[in-house]
């Protein structure tokens, strides 16, 4: 024990034997330090214009899309308006005339398919309930389109049936 209070004397006679340590320097207020501006203030305006445009982009490019599924309506033909022929003069009373015939009003050209086309060839049909398309003779046809004096009636998986005036005809794709 008696080397154990040794050691705690000369460290005790050490440390009032030692110089007194200098006061420490006073310390001013923190700076604040300066703050480094970023881009992302203006980024958040500048994502929402390029998402603005974009969706412009694709409403415009849907409803392309869609005028070009939707079927091209061809006008109907409509009858030719009866010539007004003038007026007769009058009859006289001792001759009796009778009237001409009327002819009964002309009829709307019916569908009557080309005598000189070449016969016609269903080559693919794309199939989808209510917008289906064929394509017969290279030519893309929907249902209520005419071709070649027909008019097509209807568009199934396997066959497409076109009407004319006299004649119906369905056509399958061959395997």
């Amino acid at each position: 024990m008696s080397l154990i209070n040794d050691a705690l004397k000369r460290a005790k006679d050490a440390q009032q034997n030692s110089p007194p340590t200098a006061p420490a320097p006073q310390l001013g207020p923190a700076e604040a330090a300066p703050v480094k501006k970023s881009g992302v203030g203006m980024m958040v305006p500048i994502i929402i214009v390029v998402c603005a445009i974009a969706g412009v982009f694709i409403v415009s490019q849907n409803r392309q899309k869609t005028a070009a599924r939707e079927p091209v309506v061809e006008p109907k033909p409509t009858a030719p308006t009866p010539v007004v022929s003038p007026p007769k003069p009058p009859v006289q009373p001792a001759l009796i005339s009778t009237p001409a015939p009327v002819s009964p009003p002309a009829k709307a050209p019916a569908l009557v398919p080309t005598a000189n086309a070449p016969a016609l060839k269903l080559q693919a049909i794309f199939y989808a309930p209510g917008r289906s398309t064929a394509i017969i003779n290279g030519k893309t046809v929907r249902v209520g389109n005419t071709f070649r004096g027909y008019r097509v009636e209807a568009i199934t998986e396997a066959s497409a049936t076109l009407v004319s005036g006299t004649e119906t005809n369905v056509m399958t794709l061959d395997q």
